[in-house]
Parts: structure tokens; C-alpha cells; sequence
């Protein structure tokens, strides 16, 4: 009996160990089964939830690459949602979140630091971001308003670089210090700022883009309406009464040649005659 007791305890104990998963978020969500069974409960935990942003209530799968996000750099999924945005259908980072990542990541000395100057009229011109990695100086790339200019930034739709450039400049010196000297905190993601430049991201009206086309190029051309060829009458086919009466036409026609040659053969000139008399 205690044997059998035994046995029935170690089963029993052997049946809970294979139904408890086994989870290793090292390998990420997506490195075992277990473990994307574990990170799907949690996104369908999240979407469920009315406090998360727009785009991922009701949505298990942004909530599933959010936690993925979150997991890869070692946050809380609700800060990556809080800071993941969706343009054009690209995952853009808030570039408030970006400065905090770096400051946070323990890779440098100290906080990122801006150089800033100024145009003639006071106003804000350029930024370099910049820090220290080992008594290193590291920096990243000059931004500045003429380069702003260059690229279309100023006349974006909604853009902020005219009424907020130094910010703005601060933004984007950021981002590129980020994509030169630590482009895994970014995990290959635009910053918000940056994909809201993107040629692509700007929509114009279709409808008026149509009526626009059609007013440029409506009666440019001119037509020339052919008129439509005669068509020829082809002869209705023969029936076999038509062939008959065809056969028997030429036959008589063909007689007709014949008597009309012997008569023309017994008509004698009137000098043959002569002869013959002689």
C-alpha cells in the first residue's frame, strides 16, 4: 500500500511539474513557446485596459510589440506604450523618452549637455548634443536652422520649428547623438519628430488634387471622331436553282455562238462567188 501511495504522489507531482511553463524573458518574447504564451496573457491583459493610449486598447498585437519593446530594453511595457507612437504606420519614440533613456542607460559620465548659438537677432540657430564616456568628450551632430531649411522641416504640416525651434533643435540634436554613438537604445526606431518629416507622412486632399488635374488638363486635346466605314455587301449565296439556271444560260448562249458561226461560214462575198462561176 505505501508503495502504490508513493507512486500515485510522484505522478501526481510529475503531472504538475509539465503543466507549470517555464518562462526565460532573456530569450525575449518570442524565444520559446512558454514564453510567448506568457507575453500573449499579458497583452490581452493590457488591451482590456481603458488607462493605456488609443492604439493599443482592444489591440492584443500592439500591446504583444510593446512588451517586446519593453522587455528588450528593460522597462515597463507601460512606459513604452506611454512613449511609442504609430505614424504612417511606423513605431516612433517620443524624443523626451529618447533623452531619457540615455541619460538613464549608464553608458556615459553624465546627463546629455547642449551647445547652443544664436543668429544676429537673438534668435535660436544651432545645438550640438554632447557628453563624456570615460573623461571622453562624445558628440553627435551639429542641427541647425539652415539645415532645418534644407530639409523641408520648417514647412511640415503642423511643425513646431517656427514656433518652437530651440526645443525643437534640442529634439533633433538628441536623436542624431542617439543614432551616431548609441543607436541600440533606439532598437532602429525613428524618433516621433523625425517620422513626422518623413516625405510620406504628409497627406493632401485627393478629391481636390482630381478636380485640380481635370480643370490643368480637361480639353487639352482634341478629339476627331471618324465617321464609320461602309461596310460592303457581300452577294448572298447561290442556291442550287440559281447554279441550274446559270448552266443552262451559258448552253444557251453557246448555241446561239455556233449558229451564228455557220451562218457567218455560208455567207460568200460576192467575189467568191466569181469565182466559183468560173
Amino acid at each position: 500500500m505505501a508503495e502504490n501511495k508513493n507512486k500515485q504522489v510522484a505522478t501526481q507531482n510529475q503531472a504538475q511539474v509539465s503543466t507549470n511553463k517555464v518562462t526565460d524573458f532573456s530569450l525575449g518574447i518570442f524565444g520559446t513557446s512558454d514564453n510567448f504564451i506568457m507575453a500573449n496573457q499579458m497583452a490581452k491583459a493590457l488591451s482590456s485596459s481603458t488607462i493605456v493610449p488609443r492604439e493599443y486598447q482592444g489591440n492584443v498585437s500592439n500591446c504583444l510589440v510593446a512588451i517586446e519593446q519593453a522587455n528588450r530594453l528593460k522597462v515597463s511595457p507601460m512606459m513604452v506604450m506611454q512613449n511609442l507612437y504609430v505614424i504612417q504606420g511606423r513605431p516612433s519614440w517620443s524624443s523626451k523618452f529618447l533623452i531619457a533613456a540615455i541619460n538613464g542607460s549608464g553608458k556615459f559620465d553624465m546627463e546629455l549637455q547642449y551647445e547652443e548659438t544664436k543668429d544676429k537677432d537673438g534668435k535660436p540657430y544651432s545645438c550640438l548634443a554632447w557628453t563624456t564616456k570615460n573623461g571622453r568628450r562624445v558628440e553627435g551632430m551639429t542641427v541647425d536652422m539652415q539645415m532645418a531649411k534644407d530639409e523641408g522641416w520648417l514647412t511640415k504640416n503642423g511643425s513646431k520649428w517656427k514656433t518652437m525651434p530651440a526645443l525643437m533643435l534640442r529634439y533633433r540634436a538628441a536623436s542624431f547623438f542617439s543614432s551616431l554613438n548609441c543607436p541600440e537604445l533606439t532598437l532602429g526606431l525613428y524618433t516621433k519628430e523625425e517620422a513626422e518629416t518623413i516625405d510620406d507622412y504628409n497627406t493632401f486632399d485627393v478629391e481636390a488634387q482630381v478636380q485640380h488635374d481635370i480643370e490643368t488638363h480637361a480639353n487639352q486635346q482634341e478629339f476627331i471622331v471618324e465617321e464609320p466605314s461602309q461596310i460592303e455587301e457581300k452577294p448572298a449565296p447561290k442556291t442550287v436553282a440559281d447554279v441550274t439556271a446559270g448552266v443552262k444560260e451559258k448552253e444557251a448562249v453557246g448555241k446561239d455562238t455556233n449558229v451564228s458561226t455557220k451562218e457567218k461560214k455560208q455567207e460568200i462575198p460576192p467575189f467568191m462567188k466569181d469565182l466559183e462561176d468560173m
